[in-house]
């Protein structure tokens, strides 16, 4: 999939994100008070989605956490969901693992969430 740049950088893309979480985005129970949870998988995706690079991989005590290489550079949009640091393996995955843990319908969902919450 071709990247749609549609975003100046990262960060603007992270404050429409942040707006942008749901039920819907994940497959298990959305937390209000944390509705970073479990969304690394489906942020990942729509990061490459809009600026392309690579998906990448590290373990946590939760499981795969799933973030972003786009220029050289690491990116973690929902690293806010973790009470403490991680420590980035930088492991590189696929879009293939990442739509294990992020439905195609939970993307289109985070997709469109985004555009309406720009």
């Amino acid at each position: 999939m071709d990247a749609t740049v549609s975003f100046s950088d990262p960060i603007a893309l992270y404050h429409a994100v942040q707006r942008s979480w749901s039920a819907e985005t994940i497959p298990g129970p959305f937390d209000p008070a944390n509705p970073c949870l479990n969304q690394c998988a489906v942020t990942a995706l729509a990061v490459h989605h809009h600026f392309g690079g690579d998906i990448v991989k590290t373990a946590t005590k939760g499981g795969t956490h799933f973030y972003n290489r786009i220029d050289g550079r690491y990116w973690d949009l929902a690293a806010d969901q973790f009470d403490e640091p991680i420590p980035y393996d930088n492991q590189p995955t696929s879009t293939d693992e990442a739509h294990e843990h992020a439905t195609p319908a939970q993307l289109d969902v985070l997709l469109r969430n985004i555009d309406a919450n720009r």
